[in-house]
């Protein structure tokens, strides 16, 4: 990882920046150059560049603009269209009624998630300590394995294979705009939309797991285990740690807070909601 890399924020930049809040700390930058150079121009001109480096790079410079930019940017006279309202790690179509979160293959398993860990835990899938839960290397390299050949696989084939691992639940494919999408029990109320790297990763999971634990419980854990996915399980590229912001500070509207997820920012799909 280059220095550069260890500096940028992604959820704050690219197609997800929030330009009110860009503009708020580009003046701050500027006034502060100001003040500095009124004593030391050149001092004052690197203060100006380093900083406007920095808001390129992370989207903000001013300490805290997080916790302050909602109600600044939602209080301004700027224009709506400014605020970013696009990119928001998409979970079903552009412009269709998909779900707010990832579906997933065990939606209807109905078991109790502190069981299926257990059990989990047990099989050797997943091995905890004081630091956490994290993935036993027998079990990762098993998934990932699995991983490779479903992701060469066209969205048909997809879709015909993850139909087979779900009873009375056939699945289609749903055409977006740049994308395919596999959806179990179209058109039913209970219907499961699927990006195809969420199809990826829990058809490789269930299968990974097959024979270690019942198949039930391999639904059910396909879910969860998506939040330890380290690359895009469809395109490969390095998933981000990030937010449903819709400014710096995550939202514009002070009572609903964003949600935590995991996400390609290749894709511009979400894998995984932490606190789901």
């Amino acid at each position: 990882m280059s220095s550069l890399d260890a500096i940028r924020r992604p959820e704050h930049t690219g197609d997800r920046r929030c330009w009110p809040c860009t503009l708020v700390n580009g003046v701050a930058v500027l006034a502060t150059a100001f003040l500095v150079a009124r004593r030391r121009r050149g001092l004052g001109l690197v203060v100006a560049v380093l900083g406007g480096v920095l808001v390129w790079l992370r989207g903000y410079v001013v300490p805290y603009t997080p916790a302050f930019a909602p109600r600044l940017v939602a209080a301004s006279p700027l224009p709506d269209d400014w605020f970013h309202t696009e990119t928001q790690y998409r979970t079903a179509p552009e412009g269709s009624d998909g779900p707010e979160a990832p579906g997933t293959l065990g939606a209807d398993a109905g078991l109790d998630g502190e069981e299926t860990l257990s059990v989990l835990l047990d099989a050797g899938a997943v091995e905890a300590d004081d630091d956490g839960i994290r993935l036993t290397p027998t079990f990762e390299e098993a998934w990932r394995a699995e991983m490779t050949p479903l992701a060469d696989r066209d969205t048909e084939a997809l879709a015909a294979s993850v139909g087979g691992v779900v009873p009375d639940r056939p699945a289609t494919v749903v055409e977006g705009i740049d994308d395919e999408w596999v959806v179990l029990g179209d058109g039913t109320p209970e219907e499961t939309w699927l990006s195809r790297p969420v199809a990826v990763a829990e058809l490789a999971a269930v299968r990974a797991l097959d024979g270690v634990v019942s198949a039930d419980v391999a639904r059910q854990a396909a879910g969860p285990l998506r939040m330890f996915l380290s690359t895009c399980p469809d395109c490969g590229t390095p998933v981000v740690e990030s937010t449903t912001a819709t400014c710096c500070g995550g939202y514009t509207t002070p009572l609903s807070a964003p949600d935590d997820v995991l996400a390609c920012p290749s894709c511009q799909l979400r894998l995984f909601t932490f606190g789901e």
